[in-house]
This record gives structure tokens, sequence and C-alpha cells, in this order.
């Protein structure tokens, strides 16, 4: 399950960062199309049965296209760096919070994701706000923001869109967001804490 689940994440990370290093923007632009077209189509299908407006054109904007903008806007705007360091605090929170959760988790987060534990949410909340400074240096960020705060702020709001698509999919009784990832689901199952963490991550480093 594990072998499962770290090989599949280790093909879609150095697709997403080859595609975020090189310069020419392009090969940027047809990766997050692919990932908006096929994020839309798994909430299509996890929606299906639906009728709410809510579901049908309101969240695909303001939840998944949007997000997807800034990550494209935060590469233009800021370089790779910083668009680098956005997804590695984002991977390092989502691979802490399943390996902690997975060695020492008992207690139950919520009823929304009954696999998701307080223990990997609080070590993958430390681990962020612990090594964001290191990882900040490595990427060489130029702000003023404290890396314990933006760490912090960064985990807590991948945990919510993790918890947020894990709401999605409970409400319309479905366990995957869609099968295209071996060992991990759908592409929305990836980028689920990306898609929160992306637009707050945008705001701190724009405006503080």
């Amino acid at each position: 399950m594990i072998f499962n689940r770290i090989i599949p994440a280790i093909i879609y990370g150095a697709i997403f960062f080859i595609c975020v290093y090189i310069e020419n923007v392009i090969f940027l632009n047809i990766l997050l199309s692919f990932f908006l077209i096929q994020i839309n189509i798994e909430l299509f299908n996890i929606t299906k049965k639906s009728k709410s407006i809510f579901y049908k054109f309101i969240l695909p904007i303001i939840y998944l296209t949007i997000p997807i903008i800034i990550i494209q806007k935060i590469k233009i705007e800021f370089g790779f760096n910083y668009t680098f360091f956005l997804l590695s605090m984002a991977w390092i929170n989502d691979m802490s919070a399943y390996f902690i959760g997975k060695k020492i988790g008992k207690n139950r987060l919520s009823k929304i994701s009954p696999n998701k534990t307080i223990e990997g949410f609080i070590g993958s909340t430390l681990i962020c706000t612990l090594f964001c400074g290191k990882l900040a240096l490595f990427f060489d960020l130029n702000n003023n923001v404290n890396s314990f705060i933006l760490g912090f702020l960064i985990s807590i709001s991948c945990n919510a869109g993790d918890l947020f698509e894990s709401y999605i999919k409970r409400k319309n009784n479905v366990k995957d967001s869609g099968n295209i990832m071996k060992g991990h689901g759908g592409i929305l199952d990836r980028l689920d804490s990306i898609l929160i963490a992306s637009p707050v991550y945008y705001l701190i480093i724009t405006y503080y």
C-alpha cells in the first residue's frame, strides 16, 4: 500500500516540479489546464447525483478554477522558487500527516474523514511550522513573513483543503475522486490541499 502510494507520488511530483522549473510557462500552463479539466470532471462525477447549484456552478469556479489560476500567477509573478516552496510544503504536510497517522494515529480527527487522525494533523502542522524557515532559506525566499506563522498557516490551509474535499465526497457517498493514479485516487485527491493553500499563500506573499 505504501509502495503504491510513494512511487506514483514521486512521478507526479517530478512532472509538476519540472513544469514549474522550466522558464517557459507554456509547459506549466499545459499541465495546469490538464489538471483543471480533470478535477472538474472528477468533481462532476462526485456530485452528479446532486442538483445543487453550489456544486454545479459555484464550486467549480471558487474551489477549482481560481486556485489553479493562482498557482500560475505565483509562478509568473514571483518565480519558480516560490512555487516550488508551496508545492514542497503541501507535500511535506500531506506525507507527514499520512505517515504519522499510520504510525501512531489512534484518535479520529473528524467524522468527515475516518482515516485522518488528530496525531497526523498535529504532527504535520508541527513539522511544517518548524521546517518552514529552513525550506524558505533553501528556496531563497525574499519576504518578511515570520516562518513559523507562514508554515502554520500553510499547514492549516492544506489540512482544511483535505478535509473539505473529504466532506464533498462523504456528502455524495464517494470514496475517491477518481482512479487515474494507482494508490492515490484521482487528481483532485492529490490537489485538494493545494487548492486551499495556494490562495492563502498568494495573499500572504502579496500583501504582507
